[in-house]
C-alpha cells in the first residue's frame, strides 16, 4: 500500500510506477490519495492495468490497480 496524502506530487506517481514494476501477476497494489490521480490513470490505460477508485468517508481515493 501506498499512502500518499500527504506527499507532494510527483512522489506519490513515482512510487506507484516502481511498484507496479514489480507488481506480480494476481497482485494488487492499493493507493491513498487526496486527489484522483489523472496522470497515472492514463499510464495504467496505456499499460493495460485494471483498476478502480473509490472515494473514502475522510474525501481522500482508495485506488485497486491489479496487472490486466
Amino acid at each position: 500500500m501506498i499512502d500518499g496524502r500527504d506527499m507532494e506530487p510527483p512522489e506519490p506517481l513515482e512510487l506507484a510506477l516502481a511498484a507496479l514494476a514489480t507488481l506480480a501477476p494476481g497482485a494488487e497494489l492499493i493507493m491513498l490519495l487526496r486527489c484522483e490521480p489523472l496522470p497515472l490513470y492514463s499510464i495504467l490505460d496505456r499499460n493495460g492495468y485494471r483498476y478502480r477508485s473509490e472515494r473514502r468517508a475522510d474525501g481522500s481515493n482508495e485506488i485497486h490497480i491489479q496487472k490486466g
